[in-house]
């Protein structure tokens, strides 16, 4: 590898993890998309203009976080590297992206009652436009990493908004996309860029170190630590032997029958349906609304429900995607798995100043699984299907929600220790280990990814009162997805913002199942979301 004069530090074990699968093309971004909302007189009120002032308010963030401030050198090595980047063109960060909408009615806040179907049409339309827009920034890889940070932000708005009249009464609205590298930030800290660039809007500071478009950064930032030593990972000697036997004995060629009765190899009957086999040819990611719910009272009558159910929300997810596809994969078992943050786990005497879990972006994520019997798919077939049971009195669903809940707790519990996280020292080339995966069924069948509730004091619903009115930028709606080659056939993404409801697409590589499958999933599970809480 040629010299790098520039190296702040190597990326880390865990984030080649991600370096790698950008490399080879097979997960290209991330996306969380946040709605922001500003009374019109007050923008009209703000001294810079528009585009000025996202510009000030995203280099606050950079210069805030770390990461944001770096590039990505060697990425096609072993070794990656975080580099130092002196100076960052704002304007190869911000995309600005007209959307002309048939209607701009919306824009009032009263006008959700008066307008009554055609809005919801309008609406429904700008959320197709959102969505396209997604499938558009899965698909490029971040050229120039060494020289340009791997994210950036797109924003969507209407312009003829801006002629609006200046009253209180008149929200403006603009989606803004943060679309990076998985390097970068996990999901979670997607959320946290939007909450800085929230503040940071509403604070209206322009950074002395932004002169001209061109943020200077003399300076190396500090960036937080890796994943290994952040979490204080341990093991215990069943883990350690456990791993052995599954990886390196279970990676020797022996015969089949030899395999199954090893446990090496399921029968079958066993294997769980993937859909197609893991093609990294074709990077284009297909992503649709599985299901919303902008009436808040609503969602809590179902977060009521799993509570006294004993199950989560992500829990009954699980269930609904589930009993949907057992209704159209017969005869097939299914296997799911959940992400699950570490940076609550963090050791605080590592992170010093330089990581503090839920106000720092970084990407420390672990997973689990859960295997869906044949047995639980053909009781949730029949149940739907055959005995026509309510989703509320449906004791398959409930019970697989419950214990899909009890393992991810349980999971929860026992981190940092035994955790396939704190293997990936160990692997001494992620490429090939990719590569190796070309052609292969994929491991999972559905990933349900649950960022939690973006704060309310960050959605217009905290302590300055609950009228929108009264305050400047706030956020309303959050929507999330991602793409991944070599990943489960389905991603189901899960982002609430507090009071204001909750927005869940699906995300999938195109191809792998069909998109008459996944409008069915939609339709059920949007359905039984809706039987569940009216």
């Amino acid at each position: 590898m040629t010299s790098i004069d520039n190296v702040i530090r190597p990326v880390g074990p865990h984030a080649q993890f991600n370096t790698a699968r950008h490399s080879l093309g097979i997960l290209r971004a991330v996306i969380v998309t946040c709605r922001y909302r500003i009374p019109a007189v007050s923008l009209r009120q703000q001294s810079p203009p528009l585009q000025d002032a996202i510009e000030n308010a995203l280099a606050c963030v950079i210069l805030k976080q770390g990461l944001l401030g770096v590039g990505i050198a060697a990425e096609d090595t072993k070794e990656p590297l975080f580099v130092h980047l002196k100076a960052i063109d704002m304007r190869r960060m911000i995309e600005w992206k007209e959307i002309i909408t048939q209607a701009t009615s919306d824009i009032n806040i009263n006008a959700k009652d008066e307008s009554g179907s055609q809005e919801g049409e309008e609406e429904a339309r700008q959320e197709d436009r959102l969505l396209r827009s997604h499938e558009k920034y899965h698909e490029p890889l971040w050229d120039d990493l060494a020289s340009k940070p791997g994210w950036k932000i797109v924003v969507q708005h209407d312009p003829r908004q801006l002629r609006l009249p200046a009253r209180d009464d008149v929200l403006l609205s603009f989606d803004v996309s943060f679309c990076f590298h998985h390097a970068y930030a996990d999901g979670r800290g997607g959320y946290i860029f939007h909450s800085n660039l929230q503040r940071a809007l509403n604070d209206g500071t322009r950074p002395t170190e932004l002169q001209n478009h061109i943020l200077h950064l003399p300076t190396p930032p500090v960036l937080p630590p890796a994943m290994d030593p952040l979490i204080p990972f341990s093991q215990s000697w069943s883990f350690i032997l456990r791993t052995v036997w599954t990886e390196v004995v279970g990676g020797l060629p022996l015969p089949l029958t030899l395999r199954r009765l090893l446990g090496f190899e399921a029968s079958e009957a066993e294997i769980p349906w993937t859909g197609a086999p893991i093609d990294a040819s074709n990077p284009a990611t297909l992503v649709r609304t599985l299901f919303k719910l902008e009436d808040e009272a609503q969602l809590k009558r179902i977060l009521a429900q799993c509570r006294s159910h004993k199950a989560s929300l992500t829990g009954l997810l699980h269930a609904l995607v589930a009993r949907s596809l057992a209704r159209r994969v017969k005869d097939r078992s299914f296997r799911s798995s959940t992400p699950i943050s570490l940076a609550g786990y963090a050791d605080p005497k590592v992170a010093g100043s330089a990581f503090k879990s839920g106000e720092t972006i970084h990407c420390l994520v672990t997973a689990t699984s859960y295997d869906h019997t044949l047995t639980t798919c053909a009781q949730l077939r029949r149940n739907v299907d055959e005995l026509d049971t309510p989703l509320g009195s449906d004791e398959a669903v409930w019970a697989l929600a419950q214990d899909v809940t009890s393992s991810l707790r349980t999971k929860a519990a026992s981190l940092p220790r035994d955790d396939v996280m704190s293997l990936s020292g160990l692997v001494g080339d992620w490429h090939e280990l990719f590569r190796k995966k070309y052609g292969k069924e994929r491991g999972e069948t559905f990933e349900v990814s649950n960022l939690g509730s973006l704060d309310a004091g960050l959605s217009g619903s905290g302590d300055e009162g609950s009228d929108p009115t009264t305050r400047s930028w706030f956020i309303d709606r959050a929507i999330f997805s991602q793409g991944n080659s070599t990943g489960p056939a389905l991603n189901i993404n899960v982002a609430r913002v507090a009071e204001h409801g909750i927005y869940t697409t699906v995300s999938w590589q195109d191809g792998i199942v069909g998109v008459r499958l996944v409008e069915e999933l939609a339709d059920d599970v949007q359905t039984w979301v809706t039987e569940l809480g009216p």
